[in-house]
């Protein structure tokens, strides 16, 4: 019996230059991708310091309804104060010594995470918001 020759001289699999091709276009693809994959998750970021800075403040307006005055606080942006991205931290607002009348919430990044576009969320008891990042414009939308 004769031997049955497939396809004389090929071989099966791929040759350097598909691989280098197919490496490539991935490498492209992905230089395309990360930076827009890393905008989408610093808006989520920024997100969940807006809602804690709010929710804060929510409950440092019903404190002072309460007893006249705000109270100091530091915590985490999750659930309940704990964990979370950023830290939040109660301090005065521009031009006053203390928080009896007028505070402001700050949400600070934690180490490691990086946002330079907005940087630290604030707001304050008076209304008044902001970031001191780069992109100003970027903070409360």
């Amino acid at each position: 019996m004769k031997a049955v020759q497939r396809g004389a001289g090929r071989s099966c699999g791929f040759t350097l230059i598909e691989a280098m091709i197919v490496l490539a276009i991935v490498a492209i693809l992905a230089a395309i991708s990360y930076p827009s994959y890393l905008d989408f998750v610093r808006k989520g970021w920024r997100t969940e310091a807006r809602s804690a800075l709010v929710q804060q403040m929510q409950q440092q307006e019903r404190n002072y309804t309460l007893s006249g005055q705000y109270r100091r606080y530091e915590g985490g942006s999750g659930e309940g104060g704990a964990g979370g991205k950023y830290l939040v931290q109660s301090g005065n607002c521009e031009g006053q010594d203390t928080i009896d009348r007028c505070i402001r919430l700050t949400a600070t990044p934690r180490p490691g995470l990086s946002d330079p576009e907005v940087g630290t969320l604030w707001i304050d008891s008076t209304g008044d918001k902001g970031c001191d990042g780069t992109a100003g414009g970027r903070c409360w939308q």
